[in-house]
């Protein structure tokens, strides 16, 4: 029950049903999902303990607003812990999570391929195919510690800002870590995973300064508006 509870309200949070800066009250929504307090209490301090939301006066949960900035942090974090996590699953690669890993990969292809690419199924997909790598290694300590690192970007901006040529050459990276596993090279496995962990905070980077330079027009913006006003 508390695992499906925590697991429902961060998929409402990175669906957009709360966003950065809302306050989520625990009444509700214990309303909204049918339940008590009680399990909604214990998967807010999942929460916070994340970093997803955090408490302000009077005990308020508010949704952290994590901007592209601050996601790059993440990956340079996770282009350091994720090689090792994913080099540690080599020697018990075998078939079964081969196939595991190629069937995500397709599934990723197929939602980012269509003329209006499916970002919302690619990021879950891709949530699971980084989730999979990580729990073959068998170390679980080691495991939770990558996961807490990168599942904190649930609330930052996601593949909606992404081109789909970043979502396409992102899946080729997924092809090019199951390549590497398929031939056991824990080297290769390591640097793909390396570089493509890169890849994408090179487009987070991206990201950041187009909303720098938004943030700009919308300040000149203001400014002008403020003088014809006078």
């Amino acid at each position: 029950m508390a695992e499906d509870i925590y697991a429902r309200i961060r998929a409402l949070i990175a669906e957009g049903a709360y966003i950065g800066g809302d306050s989520i009250p625990e009444s509700e929504l214990a309303t909204r999902l049918g339940v008590s307090r009680t399990p909604v209490r214990e998967a807010m301090r999942r929460l916070q303990a994340e970093g997803v939301i955090r408490r302000e006066a009077y005990r308020r949960a508010i949704v952290v607003d994590l901007d592209p900035n601050e996601v790059i942090h993440i990956f340079t974090a996770r282009a350091a812990l994720e090689p090792i996590a994913a080099g540690m699953a080599v020697p018990f690669a075998d078939v079964g999570f081969i196939d595991a890993l190629r069937d995500l990969h397709a599934r990723m292809d197929y939602a980012i391929l269509q003329t209006d690419p499916d970002r919302r199924a690619y990021r879950d997909l891709n949530a699971q195919f980084h989730r999979v790598i990580w729990r073959q290694g068998g170390n679980a300590i080691f495991s939770d510690l990558v996961n807490m690192v990168a599942r904190k970007p649930v609330v930052s901006p996601t593949f909606n800002n992404w081109t789909q040529a970043e979502l396409i050459r992102s899946n080729r990276q997924h092809e090019d870590v199951v390549s590497a596993f398929d031939a056991q090279d824990k080297e290769w496995v390591e640097a793909a995973m390396r570089a493509h962990l890169l890849s994408s905070r090179a487009n987070y980077r991206r990201i950041g300064t187009t909303h720098k330079a938004d943030a700009r027009q919308d300040d000149w913006t203001y400014s002008e508006s403020d003088h014809v006003a006078l």
